[in-house]
């Protein structure tokens, strides 16, 4: 039995995705120790490159792996309930494929679940997703955001933040959670709004949902949904944006990322209106006002009203001390 079942839905793409992220894992995991604390469950809907003979043959080099071929492509919802139900994990991991992992990220996930029961969820930051864990990077190869990553991480030990949603790029959660909360909603098909249903129902149940910002995991992005039609794209993101308000009708609208990263900026100003703010911390903000100027609104008038208030923002936080680094 694994301590820790970290679950991979993968579909084609062998070379750009699930490669690099499977490899990655045993490389960062290796100082983990005995093979039982953790297993890696790779579920491949239906690839028709050579992702199946890759798994296949990495499966008799590394005996923590795991693999179920579907015969077709059951989305990102259904893949990984078909890795959840062979999990033997007390802690699960729901990775994207086309994430690579570094340093000691599933300690850094696992830890706030052991420390704190009413953690449903818990998340990474990284250099591309939707809402505020997004950090700015500005490099252009997987190893030049690696080592933005690991400056973040640097600068930011024991820092985590609460928030509403999180992207399930890379998320952890505890089996009783799983247990309490249950298994990702398949009706959402190939996906699109999944991770949003499944943190509203971890709310909904009374956990809270965590960003660890002192774990940095690099994402692709895109990779999922790149190559399919961009019509088809558009199609199912609004027919699933319309079953997550029929199941949740009061979950209100989406917010903008910029206004998820001016929501970690006040919890950030808090902590300097408390006379904290150091080296780090100064660090922090500055990567967080970059990210937030590089959403600024298009629109003429919105985009002066948005200034004027991230402005007023930058004014209140350099009265206490805070200087750009």
């Amino acid at each position: 039995m694994a301590e820790t079942s970290i679950i991979i839905v993968s579909h084609n793409g062998l070379r750009e995705t699930t490669a690099p992220c499977v490899e990655s894992i045993f490389a960062d995991c290796s100082g983990y120790g005995a093979a039982e604390d953790f297993e890696v469950i790779v579920v491949d809907n239906g690839s028709t490159d050579e992702t199946q003979a890759y798994l296949r043959s990495a499966m008799e080099r590394e005996p923590r792996l795991r693999c179920v071929f579907n015969q077709s492509n059951r989305g990102f919802a259904g893949g990984n309930n078909d890795g959840i139900e062979i999990a033997s994990g007390l802690f699960l991991v729901l990775l994207n494929s086309d994430c690579i992992v570094t340093g000691d990220w599933l300690k850094g996930l696992k830890e706030p679940l052991l420390e704190d029961r009413g953690i449903g969820l818990i998340g990474p930051v990284t250099n591309s997703a939707g809402n505020e864990q997004r950090i700015f990077t500005t490099g252009t190869t997987p190893d030049e955001i690696f080592e933005e990553g690991r400056t973040w991480v640097g600068n930011s030990a024991g820092a985590r933040f609460e928030t509403e949603m999180l992207g399930f790029f890379c998320v952890a959660l505890r089996r009783d959670v799983l247990d309490r909360v249950g298994m990702l909603d398949e009706g959402f098909r190939l996906g699109f709004y999944e991770d949003d249903d499944y943190c509203i129902r971890a709310r909904q149940a009374g956990y809270r949902l965590i960003c660890a910002e002192d774990v940095f995991v690099f994402h692709r992005g895109g990779a999922t949904f790149g190559r399919k039609a961009a019509t088809g794209v558009r199609k199912l993101m609004k027919e699933n944006r319309r079953r997550l308000a029929l199941k949740h009708p009061f979950s209100g609208d989406p917010i903008h990322p910029r206004e998820l990263q001016l929501r970690v900026m006040e919890g950030y100003l808090r902590q300097v209106l408390d006379g904290v703010l150091n080296t780090k911390q100064q660090y922090r903000i500055s990567n967080r006002l970059r990210a937030i100027e590089s959403q600024m609104p298009r629109g003429i008038l919105k985009k002066r009203a948005f200034k004027k208030r991230l402005e007023g923002f930058k004014e209140l936080l350099s009265r206490y001390g805070y200087v750009p680094c």
